[in-house]
């Protein structure tokens, strides 16, 4: 068995990032560019007011004060979406709108809260300094500057920002194509009379869910038989069409684990078998050309932790990312927590809350690697390290924040 740090090394030197397709703008929330957005114009594209108020020319405002209002005549009103063709002279003031271009010659713009108008008259209650409540054109980035850098993960708020250059189309790294089979004369589905010797699938229902999650296309090529031609057809099909092939099941030393036979009939070459972990050791990890695959074990709960910690990584960066792995923070251990000195890294299903200023992490429950209530009931896994037996209450552990 190899460690889950060197699982992982392994799984990410032979992960390589996709190459970039072009995209519509909407479609690209969460891939990464891999290319620089170079602004082909100025942000702001032209000098506008922060405020509903007044534009004028500060130094005629100095004196002003609440007592002492400053008198202004007020020549225009310039509404968001117009261009005004005048300037402000001495003493004169315009209506302007938050947004709207700041006209010739005004140099500030007096809250709206500060005056109040009447008769085309403006009486100034504050004054203003040069450049107040003014947004000035190319202050957000000019021209020719680079707005996003390659490698940048886009999301709701760099979207808008892009859409702000009335670029349509961006170039990023393309999500991976991911193929599931499941193994298992005992699996049926929902649609199935459940009789004694068979269990629901779960694996399809809860891996289709948290793939969704990510950035991939699907494709859930179904269930094999614990046959080993069965199994054969149904990986070659997967294999056919994807970047990362995910079986569950059959990858132990049962005499009906046929998986890694067929793998290997397949020409799949096999680069682990084995993690020394607590649920999920019995995974294995291989490539055939350039397509990956995992191979989780059947119990549900050792296949989401392995999809966490192994599969999840490999996705992320295939299209990019540069932070692949779970959110790790440390928290405060609610009650004690009990390990043989296996040598195994072991992932607690844990429930974590933030009270104050700190974090608070307790078990969500029986931690066996076919209960799934547990992991229903969590929001994060434990780490028990390998050389660890004992996590006592109070002490402080490391935890791995699930996606919600």
């Amino acid at each position: 068995m190899i460690s889950v740090e060197e699982a992982q090394k392994l799984i990410l030197e032979n992960t390589k990032v996709l190459e970039s397709v072009e995209v519509s703008l909407i479609e690209a929330e969460r891939l990464v560019l891999a290319e620089d957005i170079i602004s082909p114009l100025n942000l702001p594209y032209f000098t506008n007011s922060a405020m509903d108020g007044y534009a004028v020319k500060s130094r005629d405002t100095e004196e002003a004060n609440e007592s002492s209002p400053v008198s202004l005549k007020v020549i225009g009103v310039i509404r968001a979406g117009t261009y005004p063709n005048f300037a402000v002279g001495d003493k004169e003031a315009v209506k302007i709108m938050t947004g709207a271009p700041l006209p010739e010659r005004a140099d500030s713009v007096v809250m709206v809260e500060y005056t109040e108008g009447e008769g085309g008259i403006v009486r100034v209650k504050k004054a203003v300094t040069p450049s107040e409540n003014v947004r000035y054109e190319g202050e957000e980035i000019k021209i020719g500057e680079i707005a996003l850098e390659k490698g940048a993960e886009l999301n709701p708020a760099s979207i808008g920002f892009i859409a702000e250059f009335g670029i349509k189309k961006v170039r990023v790294y393309r999500k991976p194509r991911v193929a599931l089979v499941v193994t298992g004369e005992e699996v049926i589905g929902l649609d199935e009379e459940l009789k004694p010797g068979k269990i629901r699938d779960t694996n399809s229902i809860t891996l289709s869910l948290v793939l969704s999650q990510e950035k991939v296309e699907f494709l859930f090529i179904g269930r094999a038989r614990d046959e080993l031609s069965d199994i054969e057809e149904k990986l070659k099909r997967g294999l056919g069409w994807c970047d990362v092939l995910i079986v569950t099941g059959g990858v132990s030393v049962g005499d009906y684990d046929y998986v890694k036979d067929a793998l290997e009939n397949l020409g799949v070459e096999g680069i682990f078998w084995r993690v020394a972990q607590r649920p999920g050791g019995p995974m294995f990890f291989g490539k055939c050309v350039d397509t990956l695959i995992f191979g989780l074990p059947g119990n549900p709960a050792s296949a989401l932790v392995c999809f966490y910690e192994y599969v999840r990584p490999s996705l992320l960066k295939m299209i990019g990312r540069k932070d692949v792995f779970l959110v790790e923070i440390e928290a405060i251990l609610l009650g004690e927590i009990r390990k043989k000195l296996d040598g195994k890294t072991h992932f607690l299903r844990g429930h974590l809350e933030k009270r104050g200023d700190s974090y608070y992490v307790k078990s969500s429950g029986t931690q066996g690697s076919h209960i799934l209530k547990s992991f229903a009931l969590s929001n994060c896994l434990i780490i028990a390290p390998r050389e660890v037996t004992l996590l006592p209450s109070g002490s402080r552990v490391k935890v791995y924040l699930l996606p919600r």
